[in-house]
């Protein structure tokens, strides 16, 4: 078995099958290579660097963690899993083999240059080996490992399911709103329709495009931005993946899109990764209804989880109540100087927040 710590784009495209080999045997749509890949490509923040760990046994990929590096203003590299904006990117590994490859995988980038001062490991399911095994695998002194936030992912299980089965699981008053809203959209004229052939789904992309951004701005400004970079990055992503593996999910009719849904698959799972919806048609609920169908498409498909994505938005909970649990974790290395402790690399607001704790011990001494 052998790790390489992978830099260049290139290379890193020919380990592409197999690393997507994984990510379909784990059910992990938001951790394939295309979308990854596309976002090295047109969205790594400028000044940045691709360090991407494949373990390799033989010919075939057991182990994938791609990551990118950020030097901060006080000269420490932090590796960030990319990429941000998928929100659930996970190194991953062959089945069963989870300590071999992850204690593999932090040899390598122990040893990778530059020397990592820190390594973020994010939107990890809460029992997973990995940040342990990364502590006993790290070459010389292991980092300390800092337990971060946790959040929950909401999911439905449909592995063997029936639309209307599943329907009659919900509450009554989302099961006649969903048929009711689709009635009142058929009768203004508008139509469901799953796109899965890329001239269809990149066609409708600026569609996405600006129905996200409204509901971005109705939020505040809050998620990442859908600029040029990113229309570029799921172009790329779409173009080069296989039918069905991207999908687009619209409420349409002639020259008007009112809802959209981009939905990513792999294996068993699909996951809603990107969702907009027009507001002067909120009365019939079309982001509702269109992701309901979603759903049904999945199902028909013979797939076994529907991913609603991080995050606790209300309209989740009308869906589904199975829920995964994820955390946070951060290793920073020993030894850091000029700074002493971990501590120091934590946000500004929680290294107060930490002052005013052991303050009020040590006064209660």
């Amino acid at each position: 078995m052998q790790a390489e710590v992978v830099t260049e784009l290139d290379r890193l495209e020919e380990f592409a099958p197999g690393w997507d080999a994984l990510a379909v045997a784990s059910n992990r749509p938001r951790s394939s290579p295309v979308l990854t890949l596309a976002w090295y490509r047109h969205a790594m923040p400028v000044g940045t660097k691709i360090r991407a760990v494949i373990v390799s046994d033989g010919d075939s990929v057991v182990g994938a963690a791609p990551f990118y590096v950020v030097r901060s203003s006080a000269g420490f590299y932090r590796y960030e899993l990319a990429a941000p904006m998928l929100h659930g990117v996970e190194p991953l590994c062959a089945p069963g083999r989870d300590d071999e490859v992850w204690e593999s995988m932090a040899v390598a980038l122990g040893n990778s240059d530059p020397a990592p001062d820190s390594v973020s490991l994010d939107w990890l399911l809460a029992d997973s080996s990995l940040p342990q095994a990364f502590r006993r695998g790290w070459p010389g002194r292991p980092p300390v490992l800092i337990d971060g936030h946790t959040f929950v992912s909401p999911h439905v299980m449909i592995a063997g399911c029936d639309f209307e089965a599943w329907l009659r699981e919900r509450s009554k008053n989302f099961r006649n709103s969903v048929r009711s809203d689709h009635r009142k959209l058929r009768a203004e004229g508008f139509e469901h329709r799953m796109s899965t052939e890329a001239a269809d789904v990149i066609e409708r992309l600026p569609q996405q495009q600006r129905l996200y951004e409204r509901r971005r701005a109705d939020r505040g400004g809050s998620g990442p931005p859908f600029d040029g970079r990113f229309l570029d990055m799921v172009s790329e992503a779409v173009e080069r993946s296989e039918t069905g593996r991207l999908r687009l999910s619209t409420f349409e009719r002639p020259g008007e899109v009112i809802a959209t849904d981009l939905i990513i698959n792999a294996g068993m799972g699909s996951s809603s990764w990107i969702r907009g919806f027009d507001d002067a048609w909120a009365n019939l609920s079309p982001g509702r209804a269109n992701l309901a169908l979603c759903v049904e498409d999945s199902m028909l498909r013979g797939e076994e989880i529907f991913d609603l994505g991080p995050g606790v938005e209300p309209y989740k909970s009308s869906f589904t109540g199975d829920e995964a649990t994820l955390q946070g974790h951060l290793l920073v290395r020993r030894g850091l100087r000029p700074f002493h402790t971990p501590a120091q690399l934590l946000p500004y607001a929680a290294r107060q927040a930490a002052g005013r704790f052991v303050g009020r011990l040590r006064h209660s001494e």
